[in-house]
């Protein structure tokens, strides 16, 4: 039996006998291993044809799931003929070989095995699995072939991690939510009854992953949390964990600030030393919610280099204040642009009492404003006259803003992020380009009077 064998969330996937399924999972978890041993379970035991069509994104991957289907006939003492059609097809008049890896039972179904084309499913009948579907060449053209495949009462199911937002997939699991949730109805609403399973990886290691790779007998907490953290050290990046991992989609595709283009500004060394370059402040202030963020670049050359980062958490205004006053004496900064837009408005004023407001600007944001600032950021940074430390929390703050472009034709700009983050050390730095961009000089007085020497003093 099955139960005693696999892990609960491949059992559940194995004995749920919908016609619809989706697979929202994380990689490497034995979901293909779970759906082999189904195929052959189902191809075995009926007493009639019935064929089944495996597509995954390659042809390794086909090659892999036929030789775990013949490794489950083994186990159920089947007898079954194995061998590879080498089959023709063309594409824009070239002519090209492709391998079908088949199975064939004594009642007459076949298990075929290919890569992904949609042109190999026309004139075809049978189950359907799509794997890794959000990987293939054109995932929209695959499943508008596939699907009639299974008309006359075949299952069809899809089983992927994620690529990028907005794909096919993405629309389906958003599609099958609803349903879930009550919003939307197969019955009323052109959508299919979708069996929807959802296995991140953190689901995978709370049903048993982690014990089964490490061959433990009991349940162990420390093995458990090794093995997510080895998962994210592996990664890299937040952005390619969530979507190797935790069946999150990238945003890479409508990130304003892609993860290539970061790196190619960062400079790990930055933060460590400091020039005699004329230097600039932006702040963006909060004080529950979010974070308050300093940042502070120095102008060498033409090239903004970030020289030091301030964060606050639930800080007091008053300590932030007196913070502003000690990076603006320590700098010697030139200007600074702060965030005056709520909270922010009662501390750029108390600075503007003390350093003038030649010195420290109000920055109102607005739609245009953000606009405005996020687009001279994302300037500077593909002409690579800005350098950025070598830190994970900025580097997803920069990663997290999504430029988009209303219906009415407005821009807006949206994080990606929790809402405990706000993209603050984005922001922050965004200021601080406005800073440097149009810097007041304190006008220089030519002569003084006794009396107008007093109130330069008073000031």
């Amino acid at each position: 039996m099955p139960e005693s064998y696999f892990l609960p969330y491949q059992n559940d996937w194995i004995l749920d006998e919908s016609r619809y399924k989706l697979w929202d999972k994380s990689r490497r978890i034995g979901a293909t291993y779970a759906e082999s041993y189904k195929a052959v379970r189902d191809r075995n035991l009926i007493d009639h044809k019935r064929d089944y069509w495996f597509s995954s994104a390659d042809e390794s991957a086909a090659f892999e799931f036929a030789q775990y289907c013949r490794r489950w006939c083994e186990l159920f003492d089947a007898v079954i003929e194995v061998f590879t059609e080498r089959l023709e097809d063309s594409i824009e008049g070239k002519s090209y070989t492709y391998n079908n890896y088949v199975i064939r039972f004594p009642n007459g179904s076949r298990i075929n095995c290919m890569s992904s084309n949609p042109r190999r499913f026309r004139s075809k009948g049978g189950d359907v699995c799509l794997d890794e579907f959000d990987w293939h060449d054109s995932p929209d053209e695959m499943y508008s072939a596939a699907e009639p495949v299974t008309m006359w009462g075949y299952n069809i199911s899809i089983m992927t991690t994620r690529s990028a937002e907005g794909s096919l997939f993405d629309r389906t699991v958003i599609e099958a939510k609803k349903i879930l949730a009550g919003e939307l109805s197969p019955d009323k609403d052109y959508v299919l009854p979708w069996s929807y399973h959802y296995v991140p990886i953190t689901v995978a290691v709370e049903q048993g992953l982690a014990e089964k790779i490490y061959k433990l007998g009991n349940i162990d907490k420390n093995a458990r949390e090794k093995f997510l953290r080895e998962c994210r050290a592996r990664a890299r990046d937040e952005d390619k964990y969530n979507r190797e991992y935790m069946c999150i989609p990238s945003s890479a595709a409508s990130t304003l600030i892609p993860y290539d283009l970061y790196y190619a500004c960062q400079d790990g060394e930055c933060l460590k030393a400091a020039g005699d370059g004329p230097k600039y402040m932006g702040f963006d202030i909060a004080r529950e919610k979010h974070k308050t963020v300093f940042w502070i670049d120095e102008l060498v050359g033409d090239v903004m280099v970030c020289r030091e980062i301030v964060r606050m958490r639930k800080t007091p205004y008053g300590a932030q204040q007196q913070m502003a006053e000690d990076l603006i004496n320590k700098h010697n900064i030139v200007r600074a642009c702060g965030d005056a837009t709520g909270l922010g408005d009662m501390l750029v004023e108390s600075l503007q009492k003390i350093f003038g407001n030649y010195r420290v600007e109000k920055v109102k944001f607005t739609a245009p404003v953000k606009d405005a600032l996020a687009s001279r950021q994302l300037g500077l940074m593909q002409d690579r006259r800005t350098r950025v430390p070598d830190d994970m929390e900025v580097r997803e703050s920069f990663h997290s803003i999504k430029k988009t472009v209303t219906t009415g034709g407005n821009v807006r700009y949206d994080t990606t992020q929790s809402d405990t983050e706000h993209a603050d050390e984005f922001w922050a730095s965004a200021l601080c380009k406005e800073a440097a961009h149009q810097p007041n000089v304190r006008p220089q007085i030519i002569s003084l009077t006794e009396t107008d020497a007093d109130f330069v003093e008073m000031a």
